[in-house]
């Protein structure tokens, strides 16, 4: 029985790696698994990062090198695997799973420390309360997408630099003060979880509590203010950080204030709060402001920021691990809590509560750790086994996007969000026209029932029975009604990013149809004039615009009443193509016609402006002022 003590020392070490091995199983499945959705911008098609020498690797970190975000150190993940292994899916889930168990290692680490110091009265049980967190942590199911999917790579690298940084946080603190090695280091592992995404910002605060709390424990006497500058240079590293990617976005969302921005941030926190503690089955799509239990979800997100106020106070006060894990939960969801908006097939999704997991999970065995053994190990057990179903379960729905679509639509009958995904990528391109139509009848929303319906119908009469006809008539109304059932979505689209993704790309369907019916059918002016004003006004492609345009009024058959605005809208697509000169005649043209376009004048404005002929701006400035008082020029 002498070994006896030895194992009881190697049973927490033990328990983690049979479930970090459970973990590698499951993620395992997919690793085969081809590339999907996301991976293709990021990796498959992305030919300016393929095309990266070794001598420019520099430049990674002065530009975007993939098409929505500029993330360098996860984008040198990805070259590099490129480079070694080529375009093989199951090199990039290796990568990431490696990762996956560096996350663990740290997560063991930094629990450890943090529940020796908040709880130095019972430190003897730290190994195993941080072994107990981890292994959960490890079975959690809200991973597998970040794991699993290639694209979810940015969440686990952050993830990694991210407990880096906590990690030497938590052993800067020095009996008289901080480290100033380890806080020196925390700043760098900060940067490079914030290089890897940048939402890893949140780290700066939950370091900066920390360091202030460790502050606050040296007696009074003896406290430096000096060694307040280590929060504050925490914080202005993320800050400063966050420039950079402010001044490197490429999608920016206007910021809707009121009432409606409270109800998503808290829809978002109930939600998340949700994902991370819930052993329900997994999606790739979540309802969010569709869910019909959106009340209980924004109660719940309430309640879960009163308690992460009340537990910042409580941390401060004493020590309160309670109060800190309710804290770094909330800030850990701040950035996708939509107070800055920004567009996403899912208000929520799994990958989004990857880190914010270990606050949750430490405070669930927390408090279990209240409890006599045999009630905590049962109800340990019990949150480790539901867990552990989901996170076996979810892989296989990753072998393709249609299975992951089908498995959401099954699951969500009535929720538009996966059938107009089931009918956008998989049945239209396919031609599924009747089975396309099915999907949008189960549809329970109304106004995006009309929407999807009128996406099908004209998806066909465009396609097949405008073609088979040689008559665009039938086309052109129903291209119409569909442009109509979509703007009656448009005020209710604010705010609602799943809402915004459908209509996005229907709007881009709608612009492709009457593009197609334009090579179909070059001689009708009808065709060619709206052609022209959706590529103008929709898809912004002005060189396109300028060739449907010109062509309708070159005809004859371009109805007087609408000639004024086809020219200005001429001028327009010219203008913003680079083309400002060639404006001026269409524009002039415009003022001529019975009516004129006013607004003329105003484009008129921007080109004398280009051209510096300022007599003439500033006579077309005041044309436009007195013509389209509320106008003003279009710059």
């Amino acid at each position: 029985m002498s070994f006896t003590p030895g194992l009881r020392r190697l049973a927490p070490a033990l328990l983690m790696i049979l479930c970090a091995a459970a973990a590698v199983a499951s993620y395992w499945q997919a690793l085969n698994y081809q590339f999907v959705s996301d991976d293709w911008h990021y990796i498959t098609e992305n030919h300016k990062l393929a095309g990266l020498l070794p001598v420019d690797l520099w430049r990674l970190f002065v530009e975007p090198y993939n098409p929505y975000e500029f993330l360098p150190l996860r984008d040198f993940s990805y070259w590099l695997d490129m480079k070694l292994f080529g375009l093989t899916p199951s090199v990039f889930r290796l990568h990431n799973i490696f990762l996956y168990l560096l996350c663990l290692s740290l997560l063991y680490g930094v629990t450890l420390s943090l529940w020796r110091y908040m709880r130095q009265s019972d430190a003897g049980n730290g190994a195993w309360v941080a072994a107990v967190v981890t292994a959960l942590f490890a079975l959690n199911p809200a991973h597998v997408e970040a794991v699993v999917w290639v694209s979810g790579r940015k969440d686990v690298l952050a993830a990694m630099f991210s407990l880096l940084a906590l990690w030497f946080a938590l052993n800067a603190k020095r009996e008289q003060g901080i480290s100033s090695l380890a806080a020196a280091a925390t700043l760098v592992a900060l940067a490079a979880a914030m290089l890897s995404k940048a939402t890893a910002i949140v780290i700066a605060p939950v370091v900066a509590l920390l360091w202030l709390i460790f502050w606050l424990d040296i007696p009074a006497a003896g406290r430096r203010r000096l060694l307040l500058l280590w929060p504050i240079a925490c914080l202005l590293v993320a800050a400063s950080l966050a420039l950079v990617f402010m001044a490197h976005s490429t999608i920016r969302e206007p910021l809707h204030l009121g009432v409606g921005m409270i109800v998503r941030a808290l829809t978002v926190l109930g939600d998340l709060t949700r994902l991370a503690l819930s052993p329900e089955s997994r999606h790739f799509f979540y309802p969010g402001l569709d869910d019909p239990y959106l009340v209980v979800m924004i109660a719940l997100g309430a309640v879960v920021l009163v308690a992460a106020a009340m537990g910042a106070a409580m941390t401060l006060r004493r020590r309160s691990l309670e109060g800190f894990c309710c804290f770094a939960f909330v800030l850990f969801c701040l950035p996708y809590m939509q107070i800055l908006p920004y567009r996403t097939p899912s208000l929520v999704v799994d990958r989004f509560v990857f880190l914010a997991v270990w606050p949750a999970t430490l405070l669930l065995v927390t408090l279990a750790w209240r409890l006599k053994a045999a009630p905590r190990i049962l109800v340990l057990l019990t949150i480790a086994l539901a867990w552990g179903f989901q996170m076996i379960d979810r892989p296989r729905d990753w072998i393709s996007s249609e299975v992951m679509i089908d498995t959401d639509v099954k699951d969500y009958p009535g929720y538009y969000m996966p059938a107009f995904q089931k009918i956008m990528w998989v049945q239209l391109p396919r031609g599924l026209y009747q089975e396309a139509q099915q999907t949008a009848g189960s549809i329970t929303d109304t106004e995006v029932l009309d929407s999807v319906s009128a996406l099908v119908e004209s998806e066909y009469v465009v396609h097949v029975e405008a073609v088979n006809t040689g008559n665009p008539s039938d086309a052109i109304v129903r291209l119409r009604s569909f442009e109509s059932a979509l703007n009656k979505l448009t005020d209710r689209s604010i705010g609602n990013p799943s809402l915004q993704y459908v209509l996005k790309y229907s709007r881009i369907a709608l612009v492709d149809h009457w593009n197609h019916l334009a090579k179909t059918f070059p001689e009708n002016v009808s065709v060619r004039f709206n052609a022209g004003m959706r590529d103008l006004y929709i898809d912004t492609d002005y060189a396109a615009a300028a060739v449907h345009l010109r062509a309708a009024i070159d005809s004859t058959h371009l109805p007087l009443p609408v000639r004024g605005g086809a020219l200005k809208s001429l001028g327009l697509a010219l203008i913003n193509s680079g083309r400002a000169a060639e404006a001026e005649a269409p524009l002039l043209a415009a003022l001529e016609q019975v009516p004129p376009d006013l607004q003329a004048h105003c484009l008129l404005s921007v080109v004398y402006n280009k051209a510096g002929r300022s007599d003439e701006m500033a006579h077309a400035v005041e044309a436009c002022r007195t013509g389209v008082p509320n106008q003003g020029t279009l710059q």
